[in-house]
């Protein structure tokens, strides 16, 4: 199976002047290596030019208007040869063996991705729902073999011609958080699985550029987007009745927790068609049964 190694940047020149070279020595078995330059103002296509005469494999895929994260994935996952895309970010540093470690499990065909173990957060992801809402943690004890909720659109490989199939990163959830979380959900509801490989070790700097947006508005996106993941996947009517009565809960507690429902109504409107061919989808499995996937063992008998 071909190889595509994409990372994914915006204004990241002096980022990738750090990690870039590594990514290359660490990836001989990809057949390209892409870097997606989300309409960079720095330096980093000049850059990028002064390496493609020395490395064949590099290819550089630039867009002349930023369309964030989700945007620049997908175009370059549809631009790429390899049967499996690996995405990165440009913060990212793999270990050596990080690709070769995942190539196995693809030889199932429902194998839909596998996330890479980062070396501060070395556990699977695991989701849940509770107080009516969708959330997720590291998974500390996993059943074997390691199965994860989602795939890090930062740090995994997918096969790419089912990350196509299932439209990739929505831009619903632009510019960035709950992409991934979005995609990996669909992907399990459509039949499709997803491990995590302890051995496919990445060491992940977060060094990106989210590091220079205020934290108020970090947080604000990040809760306008799971109102939008719950609205757009969520179709059992016990829990989205659940989910009115949490909404109901965290207004009551904080006030401004409104504003993150009015804005999440907002964003919905733009995207009315999408939601409902989404929420239209005659999955293979309910929400119950994905999230039944992902319970805590239990402790054993004293």
């Amino acid at each position: 199976m071909d190889i595509s190694v994409i990372i994914t940047s915006w204004n990241g020149e002096k980022i990738l002047k750090k990690n870039l070279l590594k990514v290359i020595a660490s990836s001989p078995e990809a057949k390209e290596i892409i870097v997606a330059d989300d309409a960079s103002t720095d330096g980093t296509l000049s850059y990028l030019k002064t390496l493609t005469p020395r490395f064949k494999k590099l290819k550089i895929i630039s867009h002349q208007k930023n369309r964030g994260f989700g945007y620049n994935s997908n175009s370059a996952v549809k631009k790429a040869e390899g049967d499996l895309v690996a995405l990165l970010n440009n913060d990212v540093i793999p270990e050596k063996g990080y690709l070769k470690a995942c190539l196995p499990y693809f030889k199932k065909k429902d194998t839909f991705a596998i996330s890479f173990a980062e070396n501060k957060n070395p556990h699977p992801a695991r989701i849940m729902w509770q107080g009516g809402f969708f959330l997720h943690e590291p998974w500390q004890n996993p059943p074997s073999p390691a199965i994860s909720a989602w795939a890090s659109g930062g740090s995994a490989i997918f096969n790419r011609r089912l990350f196509l199939a299932l439209g990739g990163f929505d831009e619903l959830f632009s510019p960035f958080y709950w992409e991934d979380v979005d995609l990996g959900y669909r992907a399990w509801k459509s039949g499709y699985q997803i491990f995590w490989d302890p051995t496919a070790k990445v060491d992940h700097r977060h060094e990106s550029t989210l590091s220079r947006f205020p934290r108020s508005f970090l947080n604000r996106v990040k809760e306008r987007n799971q109102l939008l993941l719950i609205q757009k996947n969520i179709s059992d009517p016990a829990m989205l009745r659940h989910h009115c009565l949490g909404l109901i809960g965290r207004c009551l507690l904080g006030p401004n927790y409104c504003k993150v429902i009015l804005s999440a109504k907002r964003r919905a409107r733009f995207f009315k068609k999408e939601i409902h061919q989404t929420q239209a989808q005659n999955y293979p499995l309910t929400d119950r049964a994905v999230f039944q996937l992902f319970k805590k063992p239990k402790p054993p008998l004293s």
